[in-house]
């Protein structure tokens, strides 16, 4: 089930905006929809603690302030949503970028647009696993509950066990059983919380063996039986449980691509036939840009793009681009410059680029 919220001041556009979605979300999955006003309607929903949508459409414009200003609060708040903006002006693409846009669309909006981004949405969240987030020395640390071996507690401390790093945390591990218990966590002892799916054997010495883990964890009398249950049918069939347990604690889940994404750069369309498309590149992941969707892993279906027209990496040590263009027509950066073709360039966000074709603008994001 996904929730999705639309932000308009403007009804007839939220109803044709209603029946895009409907149309489009009816063979894909269940969903549900939250509808908005105005941005302060989403802040106080949010103030309120009534705010679940996990992605949401918001114009820029609105009679009660600029949708920037709500996209801001969103982001400064670590609000756990995903935002779409709809516009009829490209003039804030780059701007929406910096506050983890999904996407921009333009109005008057179509069916194909909207489907377009609908559907890739669901396929990244597909892939997006739910972060436990804690503060370690002043930062946030995003930890995918997914990769979590098992959770160890030693009196104020709990130690985060994953296959890459333990994670030291001043917590009791009834707070992380709370946070925990209906993401396929359970308690086997005082001191252990295990991930259900990682369970591999039960001996007759009361340790079970959980995939990756280096040890075998102990299970206490208390929790025996339930441990052996698990052995005895699917983990699906135990009922969720919802914890009384209340704590100030600063760890939380966030499930959303915008809080749980790690650092990316990212090409950004400001001007043309792609206008409002954000690409997103990972730290050293090789990007091949052209016409022909066999060979490149970017498609610009443009006239004067080759089949295969340059090669981007973004290294986010550096906070810069590694570019060669191959074209026949040229990449030309911040206007007029063209780069020399088969040589090695270093680019800085906020550069232009332009794939042969002038009119359409991409700027690195």
């Amino acid at each position: 089930m996904i929730t999705i919220g639309i932000c308009d001041d403007d009804q007839t556009f939220i109803d044709q905006l209603y029946r895009i979605l409907y149309d489009i979300m009816l063979p894909i999955s269940d969903w549900n929809s939250r509808i908005y006003h105005s941005g302060s309607e989403v802040i106080a929903a949010i103030i309120n603690e009534d705010f679940d949508c996990n992605l949401l459409f918001t114009d820029i414009f609105m009679d009660d302030g600029n949708g920037l200003e709500l996209a801001k609060y969103i982001y400064e708040q670590q609000v756990d949503t995903d935002l779409i903006f709809v516009s009829s002006s490209k003039d804030y693409v780059f701007e929406c970028y910096h506050y983890h846009t999904f996407a921009y669309l333009l109005k008057p909006l179509t069916k194909s647009d909207v489907g377009n981004e609908i559907r890739r949405y669901m396929e990244e969240m597909s892939l997006n696993t739910k972060c436990l987030n804690i503060p370690i020395r002043g930062a946030n640390q995003k930890i995918p509950i997914n990769t979590i071996l098992y959770i160890e507690s030693n009196k104020r401390k709990v130690t985060i066990h994953t296959r890459k790093a333990d994670y030291d945390y001043y917590e009791k591990l009834d707070v992380m059983e709370n946070l925990l218990i209906n993401e396929g966590f359970i308690r086997c002892h005082q001191s252990y919380l295990i991930p259900i799916s990682r369970l591999e054997s039960y001996n007759n010495d009361n340790f079970v063996s959980l995939n990756g883990a280096s040890r075998p964890i102990p299970v206490s009398r208390r929790y025996q039986p339930v441990i052996k249950t698990l052995f005895e049918k699917p983990a699906s069939l135990i009922p969720a449980v919802q914890n009384s347990i209340s704590s100030e604690s600063d760890c939380y889940l966030t499930s959303s691509l915008q809080q749980n994404q790690t650092e990316t750069g990212a090409l950004i369309c400001i001007d043309g036939a792609y206008v409002g498309a954000i690409i997103r590149i990972k730290p050293e992941q090789l990007i091949r840009i052209g016409r022909d969707g066999e060979v490149s892993d970017m498609i610009v279906n443009l006239p004067l793009v080759s089949r295969v027209h340059c090669e981007v990496i973004y290294h986010a040590a550096q906070q810069e681009y590694e570019i060669v263009d191959f074209s026949r027509n040229g990449t030309f950066v911040n206007g007029d410059k063209r780069l020399v073709q088969n040589e090695t360039y270093l680019l800085k966000p906020g550069t232009e680029l332009c794939f042969g074709d002038k009119s359409t603008i991409y700027k690195l994001g």
